[in-house]
């Protein structure tokens, strides 16, 4: 049960989310066809009392008097109406067919995109544009000005239909899609650096745990403020305490799940009222939502990847080519983070502890694909993988390539179920290679030594469970 003192903050919160994702730029376009429309009534009370503006006498006698402006306005608005609901409707439909072919995330990725938002606010935009213009229409006031502009934005909507239909069916493509959420991915790091760079990584050797803290209400922890908890913890216990977090950004809690401990340096004995006080602002400066941000948590754009690779590989679409699509942009994620996982980006004067979860989110996205690469029988989505982790090994940093080994000798355990084509059996080579230089003998031994068995098996009549009987990696 959420509690009551959270409802307005998690209100909040699913506020500034929309606004973020998508109804910041569409308002604020509609908005600014509300203020042009004043500043051109402005200049059509030039007209007013029946006496043109210097130098537009011909312009009213193009347009007409009071009624034909009326009638026109009317013609255009409901047009426009018109033309706008059947074109969204349209594209809602191509939006949701590319959601049945690949998952629920191609509606985040549609909702997103800058160019999308600003067509849905244009349209509306010149809708309440033109029906103002309508509405200013009378005996005494002439909207000259507005029905001109009025028929030129809407000669440019009719323009914009085409560009706007071409986009759609453009970003509809999975490697657009793939390419996009890639970008976000790399974009959303920022935030995560951010408090990277105001936390430390590891708690402080020797500190018993005094308080550890389940959460109180359900939903995404979709924020951390460690400027917040700093102060409580300088106010109650200065350089006695520290706060370890079990959770990374984006992570679900439900009622009662961990969420983090309170350490307090040995010797000092914490009050009761300082210690619930440390507690209750730590919980405060936490922010709860029903839903994710792409634009700010990076493990959220790569469970997105993830998603649509399983989805597409797997039996259920069959699809090799966005699996192999996200494997590229996987590699490039992890390639760039690398570095990062073994820099000095910590405070080491902070009270908190929160460790950095992203890049073993992205090792792990690659090896699901490794995984669901068996199920489907897909030799040439599980070469691209075997490629990558040998092209990483080659020159990320230890962390990573620690993991990234350990995913080469999961990976073994699946490789029964495939035929050794040529492509893979190179890729197996490869990587093989890669671990050997990279210091895992072992593991490179044991890549050997399965593709060995997978070798046995060529030119012998197996089913998919007997290719190759007996073998244990």
């Amino acid at each position: 049960m959420k509690s009551i003192q959270s409802v307005p903050r998690r209100f909040v919160n699913a506020v500034r989310r929309s606004f973020r994702q998508f109804l910041a730029l569409p308002l604020a376009t509609v908005l600014g066809f509300v203020g042009l429309n004043a500043l051109v009534y402005l200049a059509d009370r030039s007209w007013s009392g029946g006496q043109p503006p210097t130098g537009f006498a011909w312009l009213g006698e193009l347009l007409g008097d009071s009624a034909a402006l009326g009638s026109l306005l009317t013609t255009v608005a409901s047009s426009i109406i018109t033309v706008t609901s059947i074109t969204f409707s349209l594209l809602l439909i191509a939006v949701q067919q590319g959601a049945a072919a690949l998952t629920a995330q191609v509606t985040d990725q549609f909702m997103a995109r800058r160019t999308n938002q600003f067509y849905f606010g244009y349209f509306v935009g010149l809708s309440v544009f033109v029906l103002m213009t309508l509405v200013t229409n009378t005996g005494f006031h002439r909207p000259v000005f507005g029905t001109t502009l009025a028929l030129l934005l809407t000669t440019s909507a009719l323009c914009l239909i085409i560009v706007m239909i071409y986009n759609t069916i453009d970003q509809m493509r999975p490697a657009q899609i793939i390419q996009f959420i890639h970008g976000r991915v790399l974009e959303a790091r920022a935030a995560d650096l951010d408090l990277l760079a105001r936390t430390r990584r590891t708690s402080r050797h020797g500190w018993p745990v005094v308080a550890s803290v389940c959460s109180w209400e359900s939903g995404y922890v979709v924020g951390i403020d460690p400027t917040r908890i700093g102060r409580a913890v300088e106010r109650y216990a200065k350089g006695a305490v520290e706060i370890e977090f079990d959770i990374a950004v984006g992570a679900y809690r439900a009622v009662h799940d961990p969420l983090f401990r309170v350490r307090c340096r040995p010797g000092v004995a914490l009050e009761a009222d300082a210690r619930a006080s440390i507690i209750d602002e730590t919980s405060a400066a936490l922010d709860y939502d029903d839903g994710r941000d792409l634009k700010h948590d990076a493990a959220y754009g790569l469970h997105q990847l993830a998603t649509i690779a399983w989805t597409s590989v797997s039996t259920s679409k069959s699809n090799p080519s966005p699996g192999i699509s996200v494997i590229q942009a996987l590699r490039d994620v992890i390639s760039q983070w690398s570095a990062g996982e073994t820099e000095a980006r910590e405070d080491a004067s902070s009270c908190v502890v929160y460790r950095d979860a992203a890049p073993t989110v992205a090792t792990d996205a690659l090896e699901a694909v490794i995984v669901v690469a068996s199920e489907s029988i897909q030799p040439q989505t599980l070469a691209e993988a075997i490629t990558t982790l040998a092209i990483l090994l080659r020159h990320v940093g230890q962390p990573t390539a620690e993991r990234l080994a350990d995913v080469s000798h999961r990976a073994l355990s699946s490789l029964g179920e495939h035929v050794l084509t040529r492509q893979l059996e190179a890729a197996l080579a490869d990587l093989s290679e890669a671990l050997l230089a990279r210091g895992f003998a072992s593991v490179s031994g044991a890549v050997s030594a399965s593709t060995a068995d997978l070798a046995a098996s060529l030119g012998k009549l197996n089913s998919r469970s007997t290719r190759v009987p007996g073998t244990v990696s």
